[in-house]
């Protein structure tokens, strides 16, 4: 009975203290909570608003800043006056040299971004091109030549996938070009290169700070661009009609890939913009599907819809900080109210507190303490009967660490055997499985490496694209073994050229191999291509199915730079490959420079 009611006393001592000191401390962090979640959030949604709000007006800038120029330069005399030849006067006339000379003059104007320049007559067909290949093209059916025709105004279009340039984006600038009189006499077409718009988006969310996102979004709420995703770009945020997808992959604006590839499923992003909201609250799959604070803003020249988002954890960042610090004080006043509690506890309680410390000590690893209380009462067989505990327990103990031991001898043995797994896993994650080679996988990987740390040290890098000419004759004659024991050799001579350790041999895809060579020159990287044709010419692997040679040949394809922060890597593989395009357009079994082009 006595025992009893000094344990009550004890609890209620606790908890009235407890209730006192922490239920005002609660309510007034709850308050406090709620109001600073308010505040924040208001400030995170003007903060993303007027990011939002100027990234759009950049490109809005971008968007009229080119209209205006390819008005002006549309105007320009030698293109008139060139269009209106007749196309047997136009050949190696002097008007065809200025307005070759005009167009070449006016794509220098940006040579990072700006694709070709060209003029198209009016029936579409391209007539003059810097970008040579082009001449002769029929682009009648294409926006950019319709609309000016129709509206008299120059024009953008949407962007669109190159369909020879693999990861390419295209942009075309558009106006009529008229003569004195006002006669529309054809239309000068500006090719630029997307990436220009996709890192205005990028660039705005380095300025805005950590954690931010930002997303462009076309008429069809396709993704344009996506500062963290670009896995995402050219997929649409829901799904859409079957006939839009057909049309829109005419119009090369989404790729050719299976419908259930080309959407995700942001269904509440899509509510929103359907009901031009500024604000809302939603969780993204691209960003793990944590949930986002997302504002909304509208291009003027183009029906595009600008998103900038920012994760709600970061925003709300402050206060989990003022609760974790509520807590900690509440952890504090609980330790002190908890303390007093127990000193006046064991005034009245002692003999139970003196048990109490046997027993922590015991549980803290002191297995030989033993109680000492001799009385008669409840505590006195509590304390006997804790004893004969503590001793079965120590001696079940001892025998439970032998077996630990034991056993963790075993874990470590499974450990190095697990991890020695895991190093050879990583090797044939990273290696083609046909050539033995490195694969587009870790390519990509080096490639990236490679470019940061030569940008710190402004040494230039260079790549190689090498594709095996005739590849498809040669499968088709010699049979699908006969083609992939083909590639082994090739890339066996290859590696044996390029043996050293920082320089990378890969399968970049299909018959097409890639040499990435840091710290080489344009110079050194020709010569390891001239090495690598001689040695797959003396391989001399027999190919009587090719109108080149009747040994198996190499297209290559090679450039070279020094690497910058403000340029990203695939500019590197998208000059080597139009390097190579150009060695298979002259001919093929030879080599071009990104200079040659």
């Amino acid at each position: 009975m006595q025992h009893s009611l000094l344990g009550s006393i004890r609890t209620k001592l606790i908890a009235s203290f407890l209730i006192v000191a922490l239920i005002p401390l609660l309510l007034l962090t709850f308050i406090n909570k709620q109001t600073t979640e308010k505040a924040l959030t208001d400030d995170a949604r003007q903060a993303l608003s007027v990011a939002a709000n100027e990234t759009t007006n950049r490109i809005d800038a971008f968007i009229n800043e080119n209209l205006s120029a390819v008005r002006v330069e549309a105007i320009l005399p030698g293109l008139a006056r060139y269009l209106s030849l007749t196309p047997k006067q136009r050949d190696d006339s002097p008007e065809m040299q200025l307005a070759i000379e005009t167009l070449i003059r006016l794509s220098r104007k940006d040579m990072l971004n700006i694709l070709s320049y060209a003029l198209l007559d009016l029936n579409g067909k391209n007539v003059l091109d810097t970008d040579t290949p082009n001449i002769s093209k029929d682009e009648s059916v294409q926006d950019y030549f319709k609309t000016p025709l129709q509206t008299g105004l120059s024009f953008v279009s949407s962007m669109k996938l190159s369909p020879i340039i693999p990861d390419l984006v295209t942009l075309f600038f558009s106006s009529p070009i008229r003569n004195a009189k006002g006669d529309i006499l054809g239309v000068l077409r500006v090719s630029y290169n997307a990436t220009v718009v996709q890192q205005l988006v990028t660039r705005q969310t380095e300025r805005a700070g950590a954690k931010f996102f930002a997303i462009l979004l076309d008429e069809n709420n396709i993704y344009l661009a996506h500062s963290t995703a670009p896995k995402l770009l050219f997929k649409s945020i829901v799904p859409l009609p079957f006939d839009v997808v057909n049309k829109l992959q005419r119009e090369g604006r989404l790729p050719n890939s299976p419908v259930k590839e080309l959407a995700t499923n942001e269904s509440k992003l899509k509510q929103a913009l359907d009901k031009k909201e500024l604000y809302l609250i939603a969780s993204l799959s691209a960003t793990g599907n944590q949930v986002n604070l997302i504002a909304i803003a509208r291009l003027k020249y183009k029906p595009w819809s600008v998103l900038f988002a920012q994760p709600l954890a970061v925003a709300l960042a402050p206060v989990e900080k003022q609760i974790r610090d509520a807590m900690f004080l509440f952890a504090f006043i609980a330790s002190v109210v908890t303390i007093i509690a127990f000193a006046i506890g064991q005034l009245l309680t002692k003999p139970i507190i003196y048990l109490t410390n046997i027993v922590f000590q015991f549980t803290a690893g002191n297995l030989d303490i033993r109680a000492k209380i001799s009385s008669k009462d409840e505590i006195g067989q509590l304390a006997k009967s804790f004893n004969n505990m503590a001793f079965q327990l120590q001696t079940s103990f001892e025998t439970l660490e032998k077996r630990v031991q034991e056993r963790t001898a075993e874990l470590v043995i499974a450990k190095e055997k697990a991890e020695d797994a895991n190093q050879k896993l990583e090797q044939l994650v990273n290696l083609d499985g046909l050539t033995q080679v490195a694969n587009r996988r870790c390519f990509d990987g080096r490639l990236q490496a490679e470019w940061k740390r030569l940008a710190r040290e402004q040494q230039p890098l260079s790549l190689i694209l090498l594709d095996v000419d005739k590849f498809k004759s040669y499968n088709d004659y010699y049979g699908h073994l006969g083609g992939d024991h083909s590639l082994i050799r090739i890339a066996e001579t290859v590696k044996q050229i390029v043996r050293d350790p920082a320089d990378l041999v890969a399968r970049y895809g299909g018959e097409e191999f890639s040499v990435l060579l840091p710290n080489t020159d344009l110079v050194g990287a020709i010569k390891v291509a001239q090495r690598i044709q001689q040695a797959i010419h003396a391989q001399a692997i027999p190919h009587i199915q090719s109108d080149i040679k009747d040994i198996v040949t190499v297209s290559l394809g090679i450039t070279s730079v020094i690497p910058t922060c403000d340029i990203k890597p695939d500019t590197l593989i998208a000059s080597a490959d139009k390097a190579l395009y150009n060695a298979k357009h002259k001919g093929r079994d030879r080599y071009c420079t990104y200079l040659d082009i």
